[in-house]
């Protein structure tokens, strides 16, 4: 309610009375509109956004209760506050005319006081109103600009996402051995990443990396190391500086050299698991070095069982100066080696039971005879069937190493 003088419309069909009001009103510096009737008075206020009426009760045409009620059953934008001036004291025609949506009532003679005290009364209602009125445009006017804020950071998310996306590598196949995975982020963008690339002609390089947290700051953090590692770039480095290093020293070394260089000074819990490591596709010889990442899964197909292979590490980023080994075993033909994040194993059903590694070894095993992309279609169907949606609260990463069997 701006400092504008309050606009009154004053209904009634005697004369006399509406200049008496009408006179009060203006010593009280209140903007006065008059009408001689109801029906002049409907007119009026569907022309003039007016809040304050002050209306004779029998009136010819148009009564003040029936005024009342066509003000009501209009819905007009701001709140109209009626009063009904009236001879009548009793009790039913007070139920009559608040029925009728009159706000107050006035009893004639007018006098003064009386007049004013029931004005400011009405006053204070459309002040409030008012007041409530600003509220809520000064909300909604938040409301869009959050709106238009989050349609901009969705729209960068699913940006990112695509980016993230177009970052990981296709299925490959090589020389006797196959690469499939499944990859479903958390959020638009993942703190999971993996890549696999092939050095010098015979090996083929491969990590899996799991950012602690999720949403954004873990994306930055899993886009950065996607880019240090691209294509063996620190293997190279790593060579450059020490020639004399063989395949098997390189896993470790590249796992101390991220240590050393993600040290997190910011956030202690800002860290990343990793497994890193070479499949020599000719001899099937697997050599990787674990840092705080789930074991993976050895399928030895001819034998129809499966090993969890190594230990687990320490994570990277958490602590400096630190030593990591390297494990190395041989995939026979028809073998697999599973690497996967934790979003797999403890993904939580609808009572908050985890899907559990056991629950991913026995599908594994189930579905050692299928095609390695099909396997991961598979464990993607299960886990939305365990779950029972999509929406996953942590990112789900499976990456599916096969040594394929001799024809």
């Amino acid at each position: 309610m701006s400092d504008e003088r309050m606009q009154i419309l004053v209904v009634d069909d005697d004369p006399s009375v509406r200049r008496i009001i009408a006179a009060m009103l203006g010593r009280w510096n209140y903007e006065v509109i008059l009408a001689g009737d109801g029906l002049e008075a409907w007119e009026i206020l569907q022309r003039r956004d007016l809040r304050f009426v002050i209306s004779d009760w029998m009136m010819p045409g148009l009564t003040g209760p029936e005024l009342c009620q066509r003000v009501r059953a209009a819905k007009f934008a701001n709140y109209v506050y009626l009063i009904l001036l009236t001879g009548r004291e009793d009790k039913s025609s007070l139920i009559e005319g608040m029925n009728a949506g009159a706000d107050d009532f006035l009893v004639k003679p007018v006098y003064l006081e009386e007049l004013r005290v029931r004005i400011r009364a009405g006053e204070r209602i459309l002040r409030l109103e008012w007041q409530l009125e600003e509220r809520n445009r000064h909300l909604n006017e938040i409301n869009r600009t959050l709106a238009d804020a989050y349609a901009t950071i969705r729209h960068d998310l699913e940006s990112a996402a695509a980016m993230q996306k177009a970052l990981l590598p296709p299925p490959l196949r090589l020389p006797g051995v196959a690469v499939d995975w499944l990859f479903r982020p958390s959020s638009f963008v993942a703190g999971d990443m993996f890549d696999y690339f092939v050095m010098d002609g015979q090996r083929l390089s491969f990590y899996q990396l799991d950012v602690a947290g999720h949403g954004v700051p873990a994306a930055l953090l899993s886009f950065t190391l996607q880019r240090e590692l691209s294509r063996g770039a620190v293997e190279q480095r790593l060579r450059q500086q020490d020639s004399s290093l063989d395949a098997v020293a390189i896993p470790p070394r590249v796992v101390a050299d991220l240590n050393q260089r993600f040290q997190s000074g910011i956030d202690p819990l800002f860290y990343f698991t990793l497994i890193y490591g070479h499949l020599e596709w000719r001899s099937g010889q697997v050599t990787l070095t674990q840092a705080g990442h789930p074991r993976p899964i050895w399928l030895r197909r001819a034998e129809r069982r499966t090993d969890l292979v190594g230990g687990s590490g320490f994570p990277v980023g958490m602590l400096p100066d630190l030593e990591y080994d390297a494990i190395t075993f041989e995939l026979a033909p028809g073998d697999r080696l599973f690497l996967y994040s934790d979003g797999i194993t403890e993904c939580v059903d609808a009572h908050g039971e985890q899907f559990s590694e056991a629950r991913l070894i026995q599908l594994l095993e189930a579905t050692a005879d299928q095609p390695a992309a099909t396997v991961s279609t598979r464990v993607g169907q299960a886990l939305r069937k365990w779950k029972g949606d999509d929406n996953h609260q942590d990112d789900i990463t499976l990456l599916i190493l096969e040594r394929e069997p001799r024809s």
